[in-house]
């Protein structure tokens, strides 16, 4: 089973360790961020700005709000197909859950435009 993760076939296996990796993606963006904040003193727009005018800043800040989005819909992917079922909510389980699917592919790819907004900015 582990085997399969070298081909990247959609795998529980390769999912998870997609999932640990935008966290670690994560994680070392907050540490970054962190550092700086402590290093500045005191944080002003100016310093925040020269931080963010940097292009592979923007473009790693990008990649990060791209992390949290596939983080964020691997998590409601699983709700949707665990909570949202005819057993649990009868007839109307799809239109529900085709709803709140919707509705976080929309809030998806209103983050992922932002981004792209703010890189090219």
């Amino acid at each position: 089973m582990v085997t399969k993760l070298r081909t990247f076939k959609r795998t529980g296996v390769f999912e998870f360790f997609v999932i640990r990796l935008t966290a670690v993606f994560q994680a070392l963006y907050f540490l970054v961020i962190s550092f700086y904040w402590f290093q500045v003193e005191p944080v002003n727009f100016l310093d925040l700005t020269a931080l963010f005018d940097n292009i592979l800043f923007r473009i790693w800040t990008f990649l990060i709000l791209v992390s949290i989005s596939y983080h964020a819909m691997s998590g409601m992917l699983n709700i949707a197909h665990d909570y949202l079922t005819s057993r649990l909510l009868g007839n109307v389980s799809g239109f529900i859950k085709n709803s709140f699917l919707a509705l976080c592919w929309i809030q998806v790819l209103g983050s992922i435009t932002v981004g792209i907004l703010l890189i090219v900015s």
